[in-house]
């Protein structure tokens, strides 16, 4: 068995199950699309997609089936043991899976896409959530003045790191 971490887009959720003696198992398969740079082409191109078979077991296993579903376009962090197993497709040719029994697995939020108004890059700075950037009206001991600032602190502080 090999180590692995990757990330990859979550394709067909087979479910939560319980083995025997009562062990949370939870099973699902992802994609992992990979892409080569062509010099001679000066681009990126396509060379194919790994599909992998996950396992995770116990609590985390319950906690992902309410998370993971089937058909929604979602990306995850995956890292645990890998190994090839040999199958027989239909026609009666070989095939090999790539099964994975997690340890790990994270999911991977995207913030919601929002049209940019003048902030970010090339325009004016973006506006910090709780200010904006350099407000000096943020309770804090370093954007007051008479306190110290983040350049010169005031007599007998020292940064908080």
């Amino acid at each position: 068995m090999a180590q692995v971490s990757f990330r990859a887009n979550v394709g067909q959720v087979r479910g939560l199950k319980f083995t025997q003696d009562n062990k949370a198992m939870f099973r699902f398969s992802a994609a992992e699309n990979c892409s080569r740079y062509n010099r001679q082409k000066q681009s990126y191109e396509d060379i194919g997609t790994t599909w992998y078979e996950i396992t995770v077991f116990g609590k985390h296993a319950e906690d992902l089936a309410n998370v993971i579903e089937s058909g929604k376009k979602q990306q995850v962090t995956v890292s645990g043991k890998m190994e090839t197993r040999e199958y027989t497709i239909d026609a009666g040719s070989p095939g090999k899976s790539l099964d994975v029994t997690a340890d790990h697995v994270g999911i991977v939020y995207f913030a919601p896409q929002q049209p940019q108004q003048g902030g970010g890059f090339g325009g004016q700075p973006a506006a910090n959530p709780q200010g904006t950037w350099g407000d000096k009206s943020q309770t804090s001991v370093w954007a007051d003045s008479e306190q110290g600032s983040w350049d010169n602190p005031g007599p007998g502080q020292a940064p908080p790191f």
